[in-house]
């Protein structure tokens, strides 16, 4: 028994001496090289919050700019009332005085003989007499009529973009150029698609094919939901009051923003017009679809011969 005392005496005394080699080795380890004790606490530190905040800006900040930039496009471009905005003029003069230049006309791209050609109901006019005035013949060489986003038409409104987004997502948001596009333009894309699938159909025209731009049917099944449904009476309401609210189409808030959205309850009391008053027969918009794509294939067999 004594010697199975020493021996376990001998053992402890070992164990002990070598959890004090142990601390002591310890206590000369630099603090960098010691293992990190784990953090007892889930809160986000300022370094950590910031990425956070930024991202969750990206997406409403995109989408303010996007609305006001089709705001402007359709209200001071479309519409031409750069050519009677006094602020509007004054910056262009402080841009073309000093290169010899008056300050352009602004024209509308055909928009403003689309809204002549557009009846209450969003159908358009067909008659004979109409089709042969020349705001109708001005439509002609384009089969969408003025209403349809082209490839082209979706490259200057991203132009129209960049002087915007470029400053506010690099400087302010601090992104590299390739990250800030590649959030401008699938945001573009997007914006071109729903306008194609919504605006030529509500106006009883064809939809697009890829081939001419967005196409129209990645989003027609949409056509019914309650944000198209939405878009399409705001639109309409453009069109009733002459063009003078509801500026944006696919885009709503900059209307809010600059104080020119009219509710419907304003103005669906002025609507009046429709394909049947107009033309004394009432169509289908499938046939009235149908109708348009006869008439472009007749253009082109006349040039053809």
């Amino acid at each position: 028994k004594n010697h199975e005392k020493q021996a376990m005496s001998s053992t402890w005394r070992r164990a002990l001496l070598a959890l004090a080699i142990c601390a002591r080795t310890q206590a000369f380890v630099p603090q960098a090289a010691r293992s990190p004790r784990p953090k007892t606490t889930n809160a986000l530190s300022p370094v950590d919050i910031v990425p956070v905040a930024k991202g969750l800006a990206t997406v409403p900040t995109l989408y303010a700019l996007m609305s006001i930039n089709e705001y402007f496009t359709h209200r001071y471009y479309q519409h031409a009332e750069f050519n009677k905005s006094p602020w509007l003029q004054r910056l262009a003069r402080w841009v073309f005085a000093p290169l010899g230049k008056d300050v352009p006309t602004i024209r509308g791209g055909g928009h403003v003989e689309h809204h002549a050609e557009t009846l209450d109901d969003m159908t358009l006019k067909t008659d004979d007499k109409w089709r042969s005035s020349p705001a109708a013949l001005s439509l002609d060489a384009d089969p969408y009529r003025g209403t349809a986003f082209t490839w082209q038409v979706s490259v200057y409104m991203t132009l129209q973009m960049l002087p915007s987004v470029l400053p506010i997502f690099m400087l302010g948001f601090g992104y590299s150029l390739a990250t800030t596009l590649a959030v401008l333009l699938p945001a573009m894309l997007a914006h071109a698609l729903v306008w194609n699938s919504l605006h030529p159909a509500m106006h009883a025209l064809p939809d697009v094919p890829l081939a001419d731009g967005a196409p129209s049917s990645l989003l027609a099944r949409f056509r019914d939901s309650a944000y198209f449904r939405f878009l399409y009476t705001n639109h309409q309401g453009h069109h009733i009051v002459g063009g003078r609210a509801n500026y944006n189409v696919c885009l709503p808030g900059a209307d809010h923003l600059f104080g020119t959205y009219v509710p419907e309850s304003e103005w669906q009391p002025k609507a009046s017009t429709t394909y049947e008053t107009h033309h004394g027969v009432d169509l289908s918009v499938e046939e009235q679809i149908s109708n348009h794509i006869a008439r472009e294939l007749g253009k082109e067999e006349l040039v053809a011969a």
